[in-house]
């Protein structure tokens, strides 16, 4: 899978035309209203928040970023999605159907963070099972299944058994498996997890071309590069609650720059107290480097440096990346997954989950 990152390669794809956008109905692919998950302790009765009351919508043919530290509630929020956990309060629909409904995921392709193989099944058989178990007939099931070991890179081995697949194997396998049955609907939950850079650039290029084929893309990643580059819109959710809906453009091109000024000697300036908050000063071997967390004040630094005797070498401004603004979102605090919070859910829920 040779292709440059960002590009819809150019080879066979699965035999279907891109999916008219509005099709089947007006509805959105993923609305969630006040949908909420708490976990109740069995022993001792502690209720933990896993999600809370999250109203959102997902438009069809659109690719959406969900992010958040870990234990904010995105891998409950998508198992909420997938029918996998039975929500405390408040509803979903994919594609205009009831979550209650085992048929709103009949056209939804899914891959967990942690998917389950059988190692005693080789990839060939595995993608046959999982094709037939999303409803294909046998005669296209093997069609597809070859034709997407093929794609995802695993096609020269088809017999090899998956107890000798590596863990990126594994994974572009269970991507595999979830777009086997030419889904409209693909949940993924940290798809790029186990995966080296020729990897991530190759599920890039996979999700790429689901969207060209007008396939709606809900996807959790920590790796931000590849969120900014895939998404039109990202959720950031926090501590179990929707923090902000935007495009990615929205969140990164709406902040200030912060800007580095390089100076060659400056005599250790004292910086005035108005810009002590915008402003800071750092050594370097050869002079001192100034960072301007406010883009807005550089026509008042950059003479007052000059005035002041400094003799500046260069000016670089650094768009802010997504990572950081997160970070901003999330106000620093360090977030801890509630390791309980599995175990916290009464047994009688999770064989009803």
């Amino acid at each position: 899978m040779q292709t440059p990152t960002g590009s819809v390669p150019d080879r066979p794809v699965p035999d279907r035309s891109p999916i008219p956008l509005g099709s089947r109905d007006a509805a959105p692919a993923i609305r969630a209203k006040a949908l909420s998950k708490f976990y109740r302790n069995p022993w001792t009765l502690k209720v933990t928040r896993g999600l809370e009351d999250l109203s959102l919508e997902l438009p069809r043919g659109e690719v959406m970023g969900y992010l958040g530290p870990n234990g904010a509630g995105k891998t409950t929020t998508l198992k909420l999605l997938t029918g996998l956990l039975k929500p405390t309060s408040g509803g979903a629909w994919l594609l205009g159907e009831s979550i209650e409904h085992p048929s709103s995921r009949r056209r939804l392709g899914f891959l967990p963070e942690q998917p389950y193989f059988y190692d005693y099944l080789n990839g060939m058989e595995y993608l046959v099972m999982a094709g037939r178990l999303s409803g294909l007939q046998s005669h296209d099931a093997h069609r597809q299944a070859k034709l997407w070991l093929g794609r995802v890179g695993l096609g020269d081995r088809p017999a090899l058994k998956l107890r000798k697949y590596s863990k990126g194997m594994l994974q572009r396998l269970g991507l595999a498996a979830a777009l086997v049955h030419r889904p409209e609907l693909l949940i993924l939950d940290e798809p790029m997890s186990g995966l080296d850079p020729f990897g991530r650039r190759d599920v890039r290029d996979l999700i790429l071309e689901q969207k060209h084929l007008g396939v709606t893309v809900l996807f959790s990643s920590h790796i931000l590069p590849d969120v900014e580059l895939l998404c039109d819109r990202v959720a950031i959710v926090l501590e179990g609650r929707l923090s902000r809906v935007a495009t990615v453009a929205e969140i990164v091109h709406g902040a200030s720059q912060r800007i580095e000024i390089s100076c060659a000697s400056d005599a250790a300036l004292e910086i005035p107290p108005a810009w002590r908050r915008a402003l800071y000063r750092e050594e370097r071997p050869q002079g001192a480097l100034y960072v301007l967390e406010q883009d807005a004040l550089l026509d008042e630094v950059l003479p007052w440096l000059a005035s002041s005797g400094a003799q500046v070498r260069s000016v670089v401004p650094h768009r802010n990346s997504l990572e950081t603004l997160l970070l901003a979102e999330a106000g620093g605090k360090s977030q801890v997954a509630p390791r309980d919070a599995i175990e916290s859910e009464a047994p009688e829920q999770r064989r009803s989950a």
